[in-house]
């Protein structure tokens, strides 16, 4: 077996008394892409949150790109990307001024990959986003597209996103998973959250399922669709 590019093993995390993880283990191979499904309230954000380093679970661990250690973790992150509940950004600033500010927070930018970003994602004039507007005037979509932007600045090895398509229409979600799906066939390893599975159906082919702090899976996605049809129906 490859080694996982991300290895979690029994977090427990609590929140006022309350088990909102509970025992949750799993692992990601190179170049899959995997969603993180759940209801609201599941406990995905706090999973998420957990692996950012911005929250420290009560028991267990994470591995990151066959981290051993804190100091080996901190320095991983700097391969990941993240998406946590809302984009690093200055509202005051342009888009282009936020994500060359977000590079170099990494080292030297990209200039040619920073670029090809903002086309791939569509945050340039020729699709309403002029080159010195405000991060605040732009639309919800757009946001959520620069949101996906910022997180892939240092061309992770690992993306982590918390509901990446919401807010995004119907066709911005098809330039948002076109990208995605050639990103993860070029070798990036993926887990997407979203509460509807269906959205994410295009770009991951398992699920990782979270309901009340307990995971189960992987499982195909196929079948969390068809689930998820079928309580829809009743």
């Amino acid at each position: 077996m490859s080694e996982s590019v991300l290895e979690v093993s029994h977090l427990r995390k609590v929140y006022q008394k309350r088990d909102v993880l509970k025992d949750v283990s799993f692992r990601l191979e190179p170049g899959t892409a995997t969603a993180l499904v759940g209801p609201n309230g599941a406990g995905k954000t706090t999973l998420i949150r957990i692996l950012a380093g911005l929250v420290i679970p009560e028991e267990g661990s994470v591995s990151l790109l066959g981290s051993q250690n804190d100091r080996e973790l901190r320095l991983a992150r700097q391969q990941v990307g993240f998406i946590v509940e809302s984009a690093f950004g200055y509202d005051t600033m342009s888009v282009t001024r936020n994500l060359d500010l977000r590079a170099e927070l990494y080292g030297k930018p990209d200039k040619a990959w920073l670029e090809e970003l903002r086309q791939e994602l569509r945050l340039t004039p020729e699709y309403g986003v002029a080159r010195r507007e405000q991060l605040k005037l732009l639309s919800l979509g757009q946001k959520g597209r620069y949101a996906l932007a910022s997180a892939l600045v240092n061309k992770p090895k690992l993306l982590v996103l918390d509901e990446p398509l919401v807010g995004i229409d119907r066709e911005n979600v098809k330039v948002v998973s076109d990208l995605l799906n050639r990103l993860c066939g070029e070798g990036m390893t993926m887990l997407l959250s979203g509460h509807v599975a269906e959205q994410l159906q295009k770009i991951c082919s398992h699920a990782l399922l979270l309901d009340k702090g307990v995971m189960t899976g992987p499982v195909p996605m196929e079948e969390v669709v068809e689930e998820e049809d079928g309580e829809e129906e009743a």
